[in-house]
């Protein structure tokens, strides 16, 4: 991805990019759920023919590398510097652009983030990102003329 320095100048497009990039490394990141006492040997195949790859498999993306988690704990700081409501609305759509741990093809799934989750207008909701993306920018202190 791309590494983000402090004397660099964001654009809104750069942050949604962050934005973006915090959500596919949060995704990435392994579950932190306690493991319990369990057994080392592979689970037991009840069935022959999950044996021999027969059945659709599930690929994950690996962990994330130490420069994007760096780059996630810079997001966060972000995160706390603005009102819970920009925070709210910018991880939503971030989140809504990935599916399991990849990028979407079609970017965030507005009218879903819209209707279900915040009850509002795609538009009205499109709107509220822009301007939580611009007060991101003023908290991170790098305020670009557009």
């Amino acid at each position: 991805m791309t590494s983000y320095h402090s004397d660099e100048l964001l654009t809104n497009e750069a942050m949604h990019e962050m934005a973006l990039e915090a959500a596919r490394t949060i995704m990435r990141l392994p579950s932190a759920g306690v493991k319990g006492y369990g057994s080392g040997w592979p689970d037991w195949l009840r069935d022959a023919d999950l044996a021999y790859g027969y059945n659709a498999e599930r690929v994950r993306l690996g962990p994330p590398s130490g420069r994007e988690i760096d780059r996630l704990d810079q997001f966060v700081d972000l995160i706390w510097a603005v009102e819970p409501e920009d925070a709210k609305i910018v991880m939503t759509v971030a989140f809504s652009a990935q599916r399991n741990g990849w990028p979407r093809t079609r970017g965030p799934q507005w009218s879903k983030v819209a209707r279900n989750v915040f009850g509002i207008h795609v538009d009205t909701l499109r709107t509220r990102y822009e301007a939580a993306l611009e007060r991101f920018r003023v908290a991170a202190g790098r305020v670009t003329t557009l």
